[in-house]
């Protein structure tokens, strides 16, 4: 769109389609957030409760977050009357396909994190001066949680057994480690991430189990090698070559989630001496 953002006018800074708020563009404009709203405080609670007939009171029921509703609000000032006509139109313009979501990513003292947003209303223009004007504009992002800018990523092979020791032996003796099969996860956010596992044969009948709460995920197949099993947990779905093995999840499987800190995981299968390797990829989350 140009008028990239050249300098930092104060954090946080939010740059979506393009555009950056609290920056210096380099057409010289300064863009100032002035208010935000629904980006720090957590999203609308959805509670939907039965009333008890005949009684007082209602049925008890799990409550949910709505989606993410995202305001900004703040002024323009520009060096000259000409490059201020500019600005209204690059704002103006944000986010105007509305047929995908876009990355509104917010960059704090600490910490960088993500949304993926849609334009929800109407920007809203004000000239104030010649050279400047206020503006407001509004997201909504359908995932409430904000997401890490980064994606981690670890990779486990199947549980191989020690190595045994050597003769003659040595004292003290060094029996060796089993290899593999474990992953130590770490969601450095508030809220539970959902992962991405990805399997990759040959693997007879994987299974992923969490140590942490003992949930895991199974799976009825026989991955050869090349064949790529992707499992992603937000979305509830089993790929395999781009055709759904759902119906291949073994009977009490669980959908599990990366709750805030730290996660073990072990990978296993029917045969372990296969060359199978699990890949996990997740984003931190916060609410």
């Amino acid at each position: 769109m140009g008028g990239e953002a050249l300098m930092d006018l104060l954090t946080p800074v939010y740059t979506v389609d393009g555009w950056a708020g609290n920056t210096v563009d380099e057409d010289g404009v300064e863009w100032w957030v002035t208010k935000e709203e629904g980006w720090s405080s957590g999203p609308d609670v959805r509670l939907e409760l039965a009333e008890r007939p005949q009684r007082d009171g209602t049925f008890d029921a799990p409550s949910f977050r709505s989606a993410r509703v995202i305001t900004l609000e703040g002024t323009a000032i520009a060096p000259h009357p000409d490059v201020l006509e500019r600005a209204r139109d690059r704002i103006a313009a944000l986010l105007s396909d509305g047929s995908k979501l876009a990355e509104l990513a917010v960059r704090e003292r600490t910490v960088t994190r993500r949304a993926m947003v849609r334009l929800s209303a109407a920007t809203k223009i004000s000239d104030r001066t010649p050279d400047t004007f206020d503006w407001s504009v509004q997201f909504t992002a359908p995932d409430p949680l904000r997401h890490s800018v980064d994606v981690h990523t670890e990779t486990t092979i199947l549980p191989q057994p020690a190595a045994g020791v050597t003769f003659p032996m040595t004292f003290p003796a060094q029996f060796g480690d089993p290899l593999g099969g474990t992953l130590g996860l770490r969601n450095a956010g508030t809220a539970t991430a959902w992962p991405v596992w990805t399997i990759l044969g040959p693997c007879n009948r994987p299974v992923i189990r969490n140590n942490s709460t003992g949930q895991w995920l199974g799976f009825n197949l026989r991955l050869v090698n090349g064949d790529r099993l992707v499992i992603d947990v937000a979305a509830r779905t089993v790929r395999l070559g781009g055709a759904s093995r759902r119906a291949a999840m073994q009977r009490y499987s669980t959908w599990f989630g990366l709750a805030p800190g730290s996660t073990s995981i072990d990978f296993d299968a029917q045969d372990t001496t296969e060359a199978g390797t699990l890949t996990v990829s997740w984003r931190d989350a916060w609410i």
